[in-house]
């Protein structure tokens, strides 16, 4: 009898519907909760995930651009295994190995000297929050170091640099200062209730281009207008600091022409003003190289990190030069979370980087990257909905158009959320393919993990070539 009831109640167990109790009692993030449908998955393994119903799903978004080694790396999860039978936590009155090493490695690792310090977030749009404090109060407190010679200087500088010039199509982050630096359209959601000082920057959107001109004839004046800008808000008596993402993730996947940040990091140093390169999305790898700013040989004060960073543990960090860091050496570090350094998480994304370094990641990433960009612009010359095909490393994208020559757009900014030919194709891409892409954008995602191998990268450009005749049947002749 005893055995009956034990076999019941496993029976119970399996017959479990968690997909329809996460739809009941789960908010969604960025969607209307009436259309939510998760799909239950019953395992990860690589660059795949396989449901309840036995389908085996290609992820070309990496989870959320946060899985760069795939699902399950071995080597990761050992490191998280044996750190969990060590110190999982403790707060940062204490030191442990993890938290420590990987403040050095990161120190070591991302451009410049390696007298640098690091402060540790659950994710990017916290460190994005750190940045921000830190960038404002470092250049108070050199302004007040003025002052001192100048009276004139601090007075001037009531009540302190706060301005952070950050660009449109930018995307840090859905916690208040994150979003509010963030052009993203989802800021929109927030207003007018957002954090004063912002000013938005013209795009470096060679395809789109604010200005109207042509690279390289432009001057690159998306770059030069903001020492423009800098002039009219005030100059560094106002303005902290210049915000951007090396490589825009979520508003299109954009490298930025070669003499773009270059051309920032001499702005920010005549007017003396902090750089901060959000790297949450194009970090670790992504591009084929650790941090997206070693393609273009800048800099930065401050470089932010997160998603991919602690790989299957959430983790972001903020990595101050010493210019930064040595502002909070007599002044205080007005930031904080409660589980910043989790020494779990931090075994995590030292075993990440370890990973990167010793299995050639970023070699793959460089060789195989080249490959999938080949490919796609292939379908360049096969679809006349693809109006223009950009990315670099495993980062990638097509931009889609109603007309090649107009440019005119499936889906505006403004109709973010509205139900376009791009929830067509990621709808299509999912059931017949088995290929996920996110449906939110205004283009089409093909950021796969850093693992995926040449017959995969085939595999999802395959059923992306079939797609797109859903967008052709759509363009106005």
């Amino acid at each position: 009898m005893i055995n009956m009831v034990m076999l019941g109640e496993r029976k119970m167990e399996k017959e479990v519907d968690f997909g329809e109790i996460q739809r009941k009692y789960v908010m969604q993030c960025w969607s209307r909760q009436k259309d939510y449908r998760p799909i239950p998955v019953v395992k990860a393994e690589g660059c795949w995930l396989y449901t309840k119903d036995g389908r085996k799903i290609f992820d070309l978004r990496s989870a959320h651009e946060s899985i760069n080694l795939g699902f399950r790396h071995r080597k990761v999860l050992q490191a998280i295994k044996d750190q969990l039978e060590k110190v999982i936590y403790v707060t940062d009155d204490f030191a442990t190995e993890p938290t420590a090493m990987l403040a050095k490695t990161l120190a070591e690792i991302t451009p410049g000297s390696p007298d640098k310090r690091v402060w540790f977030s659950q994710s990017g749009a916290g460190a994005i929050e750190a940045a921000i404090k830190a960038s404002r109060l470092c250049r108070y407190v050199e302004l007040c170091k003025l002052g001192h010679k100048n009276s004139r200087v601090v007075e001037w500088a009531y009540p302190y640099p706060y301005k952070i010039i950050s660009r449109y199509r930018s995307y840090h982050g859905a916690t208040h200062g994150a979003m509010s630096v963030s052009g993203d359209p989802r800021r929109w959601c927030m207003e007018p209730i957002k954090m004063p000082g912002v000013v938005y920057a013209p795009d470096a959107y060679c395809y789109r281009c604010p200005f109207g001109l042509e690279y390289p004839d432009c001057d690159i004046l998306c770059a030069q207008y903001v020492d423009y800008m800098i002039e009219w808000e005030g100059g560094p008596a106002k303005v902290a600091a210049v915000l951007v993402e090396p490589v825009v993730g979520s508003n299109g996947i954009i490298p930025p022409p070669p003499e773009y940040l270059p051309t920032l990091r001499k702005i920010c140093d005549k007017w003396g003003l902090i750089l901060i390169c959000d790297e949450i999305m194009s970090g670790l790898g992504r591009t084929g190289e650790m941090f997206a700013v070693n393609h273009y040989n800048v800099v930065p004060d401050i470089i932010v990190i997160g998603k991919a960073f602690g790989v299957y543990c959430p983790l972001g960090a903020a990595i101050f030069s010493k210019r930064v860091a040595d502002a909070f050496e007599d002044n205080l570090f007005a930031h904080g979370q409660s589980f910043s350094g989790h020494a779990l998480a931090c075994a995590a994304a030292l075993a990440t980087i370890k990973v990167i370094k010793e299995e050639g990641i970023l070699d793959h990433v460089k060789k195989l990257g080249k490959y999938l960009g080949d490919r796609l612009k292939e379908l360049y010359e096969r679809h006349i909905s693809v109006g223009d095909v950009r990315g670099i490393g495993f980062f990638w994208t097509l931009e889609l158009v109603r007309n090649r020559e107009t440019k005119e757009p499936f889906r505006k900014p403004s109709e973010k959320y509205e139900y376009s030919v791009v929830n067509k194709i990621a709808d299509y891409l999912l059931e017949k393919k088995g290929v996920y892409i996110p449906s939110d954008k205004w283009i089409i995602w093909v950021v796969p993990p850093l693992i995926a191998t040449r017959d995969e990268i085939d595999f999802v450009v395959d059923a992306i070539d079939d797609a797109l005749k859903i967008a052709d049947a759509e363009v106005k002749q």
